[in-house]
C-alpha cells in the first residue's frame, strides 16, 4: 500500500480563527474553508470566497440559510497550482 499525504493550511489571522472556534464554531469552520489552502500530491488546491467574509460571518451568526445564499450568490473561486 501506498501512503498519501495531505496538507491544510490557513492563510489569515489564527487569532481570530481561535476566538471563534472557543465561542461559535460554525463561523470559524466558514473562516477556515474561505482562507485556507489543502496540498496534495504536488499541487495545492485554493478556495476564494467571491464576496465579503464579514457578511458572510454575519449571517451564519444570525441566520445560517441565508449565509448559504450567499455563498452561492456571490460565488467562489477554486483554484489548483501544481508545486513542481
Amino acid at each position: 500500500m501506498g501512503e498519501q499525504s495531505f496538507k491544510i493550511r490557513y492563510r489569515e489571522s489564527l487569532g481570530w480563527l481561535i476566538f471563534w472556534i472557543i465561542f461559535f464554531f460554525p463561523i470559524a469552520l466558514v473562516l477556515f474553508f474561505t482562507g485556507a489552502d489543502f496540498v496534495k500530491n504536488n499541487a495545492t488546491y485554493h478556495l476564494h470566497y467571491d464576496g465579503s467574509r464579514f457578511w458572510l460571518c454575519f449571517w451564519v451568526l444570525f441566520f445560517f440559510p441565508i449565509a448559504f445564499l450567499l455563498f452561492f450568490l456571490n460565488g467562489f473561486s477554486f483554484k489548483v497550482r501544481d508545486n513542481r
